[in-house]
C-alpha cells in the first residue's frame, strides 16, 4: 500500500476499496456498520478511510440508500452555554439512532442569503431542527415539502414545536419582584432582525403583566446588545443614581455584569440589589444567581426523538406541540 493521502481530490469510495483491496460494497457495509464483515477486514477499510482521509458525501449517499444519516441543526447564533447545552442534548439522541448533526448558524443575512441560493446543506439531510427561527416565515419557500422539520422555541403551523413558556417565566419572575420594595429595572435585549429569537420580548412581556396585577410597575427597561461593554455601562448608570434597586435580566448573560458592577461600588448583591436572570446557564449555578430555569436540555431531546419519530414514520399525526413550564430558582442574589 504504496499510496499516500490524496489533497487535491476528492477522495470516493473507489479509492478506499482499492486501498484496502476490498470491494465497494464491502467499503459500504462498513460505513454502514453492518455486522456481515469480519474484524480483520473491517480494519483494513478502517484504516484506508484514515490514511486516505475520506470522508462520505452525504448527499450522494441520500441518493443511493435514501438516508444520509444525518441532521441539519439551524440556530440564529452559536456562543455561549445555551447552545452548548441544547446541542449536547440533541446529539446525545441523534447518535444513539445513528445520526450525525451539521450545525449552520444563521447570525447574519449573508448566512440566511448563503442558504436561500445553496440547497446542498438541505438535500443533504434527512431533516431538520430549527431553534428560535420562524420557520413559517424564514424558511418555509426553502424547505422541500418532504422534509422532516422540528421547532424550537418557536410555535409553528406546519411542524412540530418545542417550546419554554417564556412568558410564564417571566410571571413568576414578576411576582418574586413584586413583594420587594424596592425599584424595579428590567435589563434585555431587543430584536433587531427577523432571524432573531421573541424569547426576551416574551420574558418582559410576562414580568411587566404580573407587576401590574399586583399594583407595581417596571420604572425603567434598558435594552442592550448581547455583551458584556454595553451591560457594564447600564449597570453603572442605575447604581449611580440608584444604591437600592431590582434587576430582573432576561437571560443569566446579562445578569453576570451587572453583579459585578453592584460589588465593585461596595453594594451588597442580594440585599441593596436584587437580581434575577432567566435560563439557569452554569455561570448562574456557580455564582449562585436567583434565575427563572428553563429545561434546555429537555428541550433537545425532545426535538431530536420527535424527528427521528418523524423520519421513521412512527409519527404520522398532525403536527405536536410541547410546551415545557420554566421554574422560578432562587439562589443568593
Amino acid at each position: 500500500m504504496a499510496k499516500t493521502k490524496r489533497s487535491f481530490q476528492r477522495v470516493t469510495i473507489k479509492d478506499v476499496a482499492e486501498y484496502a483491496k476490498v470491494g465497494v460494497g464491502t467499503v459500504s457495509r462498513v460505513l454502514n456498520n453492518c455486522p456481515h464483515v469480519d474484524q480483520h477486514t473491517r480494519q483494513r477499510v478502517l484504516e484506508a478511510i484514515k490514511v486516505l482521509g475520506y470522508f462520505p458525501n452525504p448527499h450522494a449517499r441520500r441518493l443511493s440508500t435514501g438516508s444520509s444519516q444525518l441532521i441539519t441543526v439551524i440556530t440564529p447564533e452559536m456562543k455561549g452555554d445555551f447552545y452548548r447545552i441544547l446541542m449536547s442534548a440533541i446529539d446525545e439522541v441523534l447518535f444513539k439512532y445513528g445520526y450525525s448533526s451539521l450545525l449552520y448558524p444563521l447570525y447574519n443575512e449573508k448566512k440566511y442569503e448563503a442558504l436561500k441560493r445553496s440547497s446542498d446543506i438541505l438535500l443533504s439531510t434527512d431533516g431538520l431542527i430549527v431553534d428560535a427561527v420562524n420557520v413559517d416565515k424564514v424558511l418555509s419557500n426553502i424547505i422541500k415539502p418532504q422534509t422532516p422539520v422540528v421547532c424550537i422555541e418557536q410555535d409553528s403551523d406546519d411542524y412540530d414545536s418545542i417550546m419554554v413558556d417564556n412568558y410564564y417565566g417571566g410571571v413568576i419572575a414578576g411576582d418574586y419582584f413584586a413583594d420587594f420594595d424596592m425599584d424595579i429595572f428590567v435589563v434585555t435585549h431587543r430584536k433587531t432582525h427577523e432571524l432573531e429569537s421573541t424569547v426576551f420580548d416574551e420574558r418582559l412581556e410576562g414580568f411587566q403583566e404580573s407587576l401590574e396585577k399586583k399594583g407595581r410597575s417596571i420604572d425603567k427597561v434598558y435594552y442592550v446588545p448581547l455583551d458584556w461593554e454595553s451591560t457594564f455601562e447600564v449597570a453603572r448608570r442605575i447604581f449611580y443614581r440608584f444604591k437600592r434597586c431590582a434587576i430582573f435580566t432576561t437571560t443569566d448573560y446579562l445578569a453576570v455584569p451587572i453583579i459585578e458592577v453592584a460589588r465593585t461600588m461596595g453594594l451588597k448583591v442580594g440585599e441593596d440589589v436584587r437580581v434575577c436572570g432567566f435560563d439557569d446557564l452554569p455561570i448562574a449555578q456557580i455564582l449562585e444567581i436567583t434565575t427563572v430555569r428553563q429545561p434546555i436540555a429537555e428541550m433537545g431531546r425532545l426535538a431530536a426523538e420527535t424527528l427521528v419519530k418523524r423520519i421513521s414514520g412512527k409519527l404520522k399525526e398532525k403536527p405536536k406541540k410541547y410546551i415545557l413550564k420554566p421554574e422560578l430558582v432562587i439562589r443568593s442574589t
